[in-house]
């Protein structure tokens, strides 16, 4: 028995024991020293009731404090398991455990723990699945700490990437992709998307959605300005040059893509967030090239040979042949862009082009490009090769092989990613989709780093 039950009932006793008294003398006055007996026993009655009354609350106030201090001990292991399974899962050291600390709070760790395992319950469950502070953590867009330091070492304050992360949210909608799936998704996608992985200039927007890149006009085949240098003494006066620098601006477009998925695999995948990230690589990849190499520019990349076309008017070599490649022409290709880009060019074509270069004989029926390509060295001529399925095929007047340095190719992108989840009448009948939006654009700015094999005689 507590202190204070032992209290109450002694109390209680002595209030029995008064009311005796009043009992006994029930039909006649209560004698006066009983009066003054009545009475000090319920002085005492009420001294005990106040006494247990104190000490219930003191104990009261003691299990609440014991309670509070257990909820700590949980929060802080919780804490520190969050701690480990971050540092397990993504590497961290203190510089980087300091700028995260200031751009998304002391608990980042937690945020972002938190972040992923809403994010796997809304892929599986939908908005319906999510509470109140499941969908308040998705709507925190956190880039990947790669981007963060590129931003940091591009002269970023750590103010100006928190804005920037505010506003990347805000304009691209829905909720956000965790930090880490954003960054496996963008150390993939170089592997799978062949403008990206052979050299393209990236460049990441802090703010508003374009910028504007230079371009050079006034120069030749070696020059690509209008500046020039002259050799001589102290007293030699050089000759005035205008540069010709303009600018052409690059949109970062709003790009939306879809994953579709059963609602059997859905509700079952242990692996849910893998599969869909995978998906969302292997689309953008798909897209992104397609765009960089044969997007017309509207509302989206201007591509290279804008609508499988010479559009940008790069320099050409013709096939040999009015109708399909000759020996001649590739190797004519190889040696169609200036020798201070040759360093770094390499071949874009096709599949089906690919199978067109390996069957080229010469006449003794002995394959040409064969051995190169087939003995995984990956190149065409000395240089090398990259596939993608964008590329036209070859046929009379087309465009099926790309040659050239492909930091001419400048790509802008926003940093940030998000995704909403769709199941309706629209998406149809056990099935689920994904719609992710990010913002990227692009378009050749330096033309005379590329040259086109043009299919004709």
């Amino acid at each position: 028995m507590n202190k204070w039950q032992e209290l109450v009932e002694q109390a209680r006793a002595l209030t029995q024991e008064a009311d005796a008294l009043l009992k006994e003398h029930e039909s006649k006055e209560l004698p006066a020293e009983k009066e003054q007996e009545f009475n000090a026993l319920m002085t005492q009655a009420g001294e005990l009731q106040k006494r247990a009354i104190a000490y219930k609350a003191l104990e009261l106030r003691d299990s609440q404090l014991q309670t509070l201090a257990a909820e700590a001990d949980v929060q802080e292991t919780g804490s520190k398991s969050a701690d480990a399974l971050y540092a397990l899962r993504y590497g961290e050291d203190k510089a980087q455990a300091a700028i995260m600390a200031d751009l998304v709070g002391k608990d980042f760790r937690q945020k972002i723990a938190n972040q992923n395992v809403a994010f796997a319950k809304y892929l599986r469950k939908g908005d319906a699945g999510l509470d109140a502070e499941e969908r308040k953590i998705l709507t925190m867009q956190v880039f990947p700490w790669e981007q963060i330091a590129t931003l940091l070492k591009a002269g970023l304050s750590i103010t100006e990437i928190k804005t920037t992360m505010v506003e990347a949210q805000g304009s691209l909608g829905g909720y956000a992709v965790p930090p880490n799936v954003q960054q496996e998704i963008a150390a993939r996608l170089p592997g799978r998307a062949v403008v990206r992985s052979a050299g393209a200039t990236v460049i990441d927007l802090m703010s508003g959605n374009a910028t504007d890149v230079p371009t050079y006009t006034g120069g030749n085949a070696r020059y690509r300005g209008n500046i020039r240098g002259v050799w001589g003494s102290e007293t030699t006066s050089p000759s005035a040059q205008n540069a010709t620098l303009g600018t052409v601006p690059v949109v970062a477009q709003v790009y939306t893509y879809k994953v579709g998925m059963s609602q059997s695999l859905v509700e079952d995948a242990a692996n849910l967030v893998a599969l869909v990230q995978n998906d969302i690589t292997a689309v953008l990849a798909i897209d992104e090239d397609e765009a960089f190499l044969i997007g017309d520019g509207a509302n989206k990349p201007l591509g290279l040979l804008p609508s499988s076309a010479n559009g940008n008017s790069l320099a050409t070599v013709n096939s040999g042949n009015a109708s399909s490649l000759t020996a001649d022409g590739i190797i004519g290709l190889s040696d169609g862009i200036d020798e201070q880009y040759m360093e770094a060019a390499r071949f874009v074509f096709n599949k089906a082009t690919g199978t067109v270069i390996r069957k080229l004989k010469d006449g003794t029926g002995a394959y040409l490009f064969d051995r190169d390509i087939e003995n995984n060295k990956r190149t065409l001529s000395g240089y090398p090769f990259n596939r993608s399925e964008a590329m036209p095929d070859v046929a009379s007047s087309a465009y099926p092989i790309l040659f050239g340095d492909y930091s001419g190719y400048w790509i802008v992108q926003r940093a940030g990613l998000t995704i909403v989840r769709y199941q309706d009448s629209n998406t149809g009948p056990n099935k689920v989709e994904y719609h992710v939006r990010r913002r990227v654009g692009g378009r050749p700015v330096q033309t005379w780093q590329f040259c086109a094999q043009y299919v004709s005689a």
